[in-house]
């Protein structure tokens, strides 16, 4: 199955502090699952990491070097995705107009509809994310919930 993972789950799963931070961990760990996010997560996840270092809030220090062997595209587990940026901006505004969610979280539901169903070519597909609203409007979007 391939899981369009957002920022809030990807962060989660390197933030052992935080909760959900097992089930983020079991996505990146779990061989049948493709997991896939897109371009921006590569500046929100680590802006959340730095956040929390200088929060001091005991985290290891190399949680950026994980990242980014993480979505390194050679060999991390995670595939980073982008998209027609006039084609996601229409799509993002699409939906914030209709559903009033947060503006990146409309991003990353616009780059997820843009781009997953095609890799899926038939097979089911998922959205993981922290965010209700964000997954209300993934699955109208054909995508089940995941985590």
């Amino acid at each position: 199955m391939i899981v369009y993972a957002d920022s809030s789950v990807l962060a989660r799963a390197y933030l052992a502090d935080e909760p959900g931070h097992e089930t983020a961990r079991a996505l990146l760990d779990d061989p049948e699952i493709v997991l896939v996010t897109g371009s921006w997560t590569r500046i929100e996840v680590p802006g959340a990491l730095v956040r929390a270092a200088r929060a001091q809030r005991g985290l290891r220090d190399d949680l950026l070097a994980l990242w980014s062997a993480d979505i390194d595209p050679d060999s991390g587990p995670i595939t980073v995705l982008t998209a027609n940026q006039d084609d996601v901006e229409r799509t993002a505004l699409q939906i914030v107009l209709s559903h009033g969610v947060r503006a990146m979280d409309a991003w990353h539901v616009a780059v997820a509809a843009l781009t997953v169903p095609e890799l899926a070519a038939g097979e089911e597909y998922g959205f993981a994310t922290r965010d209700k609203a964000q997954a209300s409007v993934a699955a109208e979007h054909g995508f089940q919930p995941v985590g």
